[in-house]
C-alpha cells in the first residue's frame, strides 16, 4: 500500500506544499487547498488550519509512491533522467493502464517509461518548462 499525497504550488507565495488535497466548498468552492501533514498546524504561518494553504490547481501532482535513485519522491509533473535510456520523461498517471509512467521529451516516438530507481528527478513542468523542449 502506498502513502496518498499530493504537492501543489501555494497561491500567496509559490512555495511547494505537501499533504492531503481539499476541493473547497460553500463560499471556497472552485478553490484548491492542501493540508500539511503534521502534528500541530497552529505553527505553519499562513495555513487555515481547516483547509491548509490554497494552491494552483494546475500545479497539483499525486505522489507516485515511488523514489528516484537518491531518494526524492517522485509526483505527476516531474521529470525524470533515465540512466538506462539517456532521456528525460515527464511523470504522468496513464488511466488505462491504471499507473504512473514517464512520456519522453526528447525522442520523436511515442513511448512510455515505467518509474524504477534508476530514475532521478532532475525538475518538473512548472518550475522548468525548458526541460519540456
Amino acid at each position: 500500500m502506498r502513502e496518498i499525497k499530493f504537492i501543489g504550488k501555494r497561491v500567496d507565495n509559490g512555495e511547494w506544499v505537501y499533504g492531503d488535497l481539499i476541493h473547497g466548498v460553500g463560499g471556497k468552492a472552485g478553490k484548491t487547498f492542501i493540508l500539511p501533514i503534521v502534528l500541530n498546524l497552529a505553527y505553519l504561518p499562513g495555513c487555515h488550519p481547516l483547509d491548509g494553504y490554497e494552491v494552483i490547481p494546475e500545479t497539483v501532482g499525486q505522489f507516485t509512491g515511488l523514489t528516484d535513485k537518491n531518494g526524492v519522491e517522485i509526483y505527476e509533473g516531474d521529470i525524470v533522467n533515465s540512466k538506462l535510456t539517456c532521456e528525460k520523461y515527464k511523470v504522468y498517471y496513464n488511466e488505462s493502464e491504471v499507473v504512473f509512467v514517464g512520456s519522453p521529451l526528447t525522442s520523436g516516438y511515442e513511448t512510455e517509461c515505467w518509474l524504477n530507481s534508476a530514475l532521478e528527478v532532475v525538475g518538473n513542468i512548472h518550475n522548468n518548462p525548458e526541460l519540456l523542449k
